[in-house]
Protein backbone atom coordinates (compact mmCIF):
# COMPACT_ATOMS: atom_id res chain seq x y z
CA UNK A 1 0.00 0.00 0.00
CA UNK A 2 1.41 3.34 -1.16
CA UNK A 3 1.14 6.23 0.94
CA UNK A 4 -1.61 8.04 -0.95
CA UNK A 5 -4.14 5.15 -0.17
CA UNK A 6 -3.64 5.30 3.55
CA UNK A 7 -4.02 9.23 3.64
CA UNK A 8 -6.91 8.29 1.70
CA UNK A 9 -8.43 6.10 3.72
CA UNK A 10 -7.77 8.17 6.77
CA UNK A 11 -9.50 10.99 5.29
CA UNK A 12 -12.06 8.69 4.52
CA UNK A 13 -12.56 7.76 7.90
CA UNK A 14 -12.21 11.25 9.22
CA UNK A 15 -15.37 12.17 7.07
CA UNK A 16 -17.51 9.47 8.05
CA UNK A 17 -17.22 10.44 11.57
CA UNK A 18 -17.67 13.56 10.95
CA UNK A 19 -21.08 12.63 9.25
CA UNK A 20 -22.45 10.60 11.65
CA UNK A 21 -21.42 12.76 14.31
CA UNK A 22 -23.09 15.43 12.55
CA UNK A 23 -26.68 12.91 12.62
CA UNK A 24 -26.22 12.86 16.19
CA UNK A 25 -26.86 16.42 16.39
CA UNK A 26 -29.34 16.75 14.69
CA UNK A 27 -31.51 14.11 16.11
CA UNK A 28 -30.79 16.00 19.69
CA UNK A 29 -32.10 19.29 17.81
CA UNK A 30 -35.19 17.81 16.81
CA UNK A 31 -35.79 15.66 19.96
CA UNK A 32 -35.08 18.78 21.98
CA UNK A 33 -37.79 20.98 19.37
CA UNK A 34 -40.10 17.84 20.52
CA UNK A 35 -40.02 18.60 23.92
CA UNK A 36 -40.49 21.92 23.31
CA UNK A 37 -43.97 21.29 21.59
CA UNK A 38 -45.32 18.92 23.58
CA UNK A 39 -44.72 21.06 26.52
CA UNK A 40 -45.65 24.03 25.20
CA UNK A 41 -49.15 21.77 24.14
CA UNK A 42 -49.28 20.46 28.18
CA UNK A 43 -48.80 24.07 29.14
CA UNK A 44 -51.58 25.45 27.13
CA UNK A 45 -53.80 22.38 28.19
CA UNK A 46 -53.67 23.32 31.58
CA UNK A 47 -54.27 26.99 31.35
CA UNK A 48 -57.48 26.01 29.47
CA UNK A 49 -57.88 23.23 31.91
CA UNK A 50 -57.23 24.98 35.40
CA UNK A 51 -59.96 23.19 37.17
CA UNK A 52 -59.65 19.86 35.52
CA UNK A 53 -55.81 18.78 35.17
CA UNK A 54 -56.42 15.82 34.42
CA UNK A 55 -58.20 16.03 31.49
CA UNK A 56 -54.46 17.01 30.36
CA UNK A 57 -52.86 13.56 31.36
CA UNK A 58 -52.34 13.00 27.86
CA UNK A 59 -50.48 15.60 27.07
CA UNK A 60 -48.42 15.33 30.31
CA UNK A 61 -47.12 11.66 29.38
CA UNK A 62 -46.45 12.96 25.93
CA UNK A 63 -44.36 15.58 27.04
CA UNK A 64 -42.31 13.48 29.36
CA UNK A 65 -41.70 10.83 26.85
CA UNK A 66 -40.27 13.65 24.57
CA UNK A 67 -38.25 14.84 27.36
CA UNK A 68 -36.37 11.28 28.21
CA UNK A 69 -35.60 11.20 24.29
CA UNK A 70 -34.47 14.71 24.42
CA UNK A 71 -32.49 13.30 28.00
CA UNK A 72 -31.31 9.88 26.25
CA UNK A 73 -29.79 11.93 23.12
CA UNK A 74 -27.93 14.68 24.78
CA UNK A 75 -26.54 12.50 27.56
CA UNK A 76 -24.63 11.43 25.27
CA UNK A 77 -23.36 14.22 23.75
CA UNK A 78 -22.45 16.12 26.49
CA UNK A 79 -18.67 15.74 27.68
CA UNK A 80 -18.31 14.97 31.41
CA UNK A 81 -22.06 13.84 31.74
CA UNK A 82 -23.01 10.45 33.50
CA UNK A 83 -26.26 8.84 33.17
CA UNK A 84 -28.23 7.11 35.36
CA UNK A 85 -31.70 5.12 34.72
CA UNK A 86 -33.33 8.47 32.97
CA UNK A 87 -31.70 11.06 34.98
CA UNK A 88 -28.55 12.93 33.25
CA UNK A 89 -26.10 13.71 35.74
CA UNK A 90 -23.70 16.88 34.75
CA UNK A 91 -20.54 17.28 36.36
CA UNK A 92 -19.66 21.07 37.34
Amino acid sequence: MGGGTIKMRILGIVALCAALGGCGIAARVDARNDYQTSAANYKACLSANPSAPQSCESYRLIMETDERKYNDLSAGLNPGSQRTGTLTVLNR
